[in-house]
C-alpha cells in the first residue's frame, strides 16, 4: 500500500493505512513521540476510534485510528485549518508512512551479504531483514533478468521476482515490504479470535506475495 492523499473534504486526510489493528496505530504513535518529538496534548479514546492531538511546527494535528478505517493523520481544526497545517499534514504523512513501513526492517547480517554472489547468480546490491521473520534480497545482473529480487516470510513462503531496471526493482521492494508487514500485522490478533475471515484474509495476501 501507498500513502493516501485525500483533499475532497475541505482538509488534507493523510492516510497512513486503511485496514489495520490497535496495535500499528500504538506504534505509529510511538513513533511520532520517539523520532519526530510530538507531544500528544489530548487523547479521545471510545469503543472503535481514538483522536490524538499533537502539535508539529506550529500546526495543531490529529492522528486517528477507526477499526473500520484506519489511521489517518489531518488537522485538528478540520474545514479551519490553514494552508501551512494541510501542508503539515503532507509532509509529515509522508514521512510516518515510510519510518512505520520500515521500522522492523534491518540489514541483513549488518551488510556483510552486499557485493556478494546471490542464490539467482547476480550480485546482492540490498539485502534486508525483517525482525518478525522475512528476508528481502536484490541481485543485479542475475542469470535470469537485470534484477532478481528474491524474498520469504520464513516457514511460510520463497518467492523470486524479476525486473528490467534499479526504479521499478525499488518500487517492488517498498511494495514487497508493506505487504509483508500486513502479514505480521494480522499475527497480533490472538489465535483464539481468528475467524474463517481472518483466514481468507491472509490467505489473500500470502497469495498476493506470490502473483508475478
Amino acid at each position: 500500500m501507498e500513502i493516501k492523499i485525500e483533499k475532497t473534504k475541505g482538509y488534507t486526510e493523510a492516510i497512513l493505512d486503511d485496514d489495520c489493528g490497535f496495535e500499528k496505530f500504538y506504534r505509529t504513535a510511538g513513533l511520532l513521540e520517539s523520532v519526530f518529538q510530538c507531544v500528544f496534548t489530548q487523547k479521545l479514546d471510545d469503543q472503535d476510534s481514538l483522536y490524538w492531538d499533537f502539535e508539529y511546527k506550529e500546526s495543531r494535528l490529529t492522528l486517528h485510528y477507526n477499526i473500520y478505517m484506519g489511521i489517518s493523520l489531518f488537522p485538528t481544526r478540520f474545514k479551519e485549518a490553514s494552508s501551512s497545517d494541510n501542508k503539515d499534514v503532507e509532509e509529515l504523512g509522508a514521512q510516518l508512512f515510510i519510518r512505520v513501513r520500515d521500522q522492523d526492517w534491518y540489514n541483513f547480517e549488518e551488510g556483510k551479504t552486499i557485493g556478494e554472489k546471490g542464490s539467482e547468480e547476480g550480485e546482492i546490491v540490498f539485502d534486508l531483514e525483517n525482525v518478525h521473520g522475512a528476508r528481502i534480497t536484490v541481485e543485479h545482473n542475475s542469470a535470469t533478468a537485470p534484477f532478481a529480487i528474491t524474498y520469504g516470510i520464513y516457514g511460510l513462503l520463497f518467492h523470486v521476482h524479476y525486473k528490467s531496471d534499479p526504479e521499478k526493482a525499488g518500487e517492488y521492494v517498498a511494495w514487497l515490504k508493506a505487504r509483508i508487514n500486513k502479514v505480521f500485522d494480522m499475527y497480533e490478533f490472538p489465535e483464539n479470535h481468528r475467524t474463517e475471515e481472518w483466514y481468507h484474509r491472509h490467505d489473500r495476501l500470502v497469495h498476493e506475495l506470490t502473483i508475478d
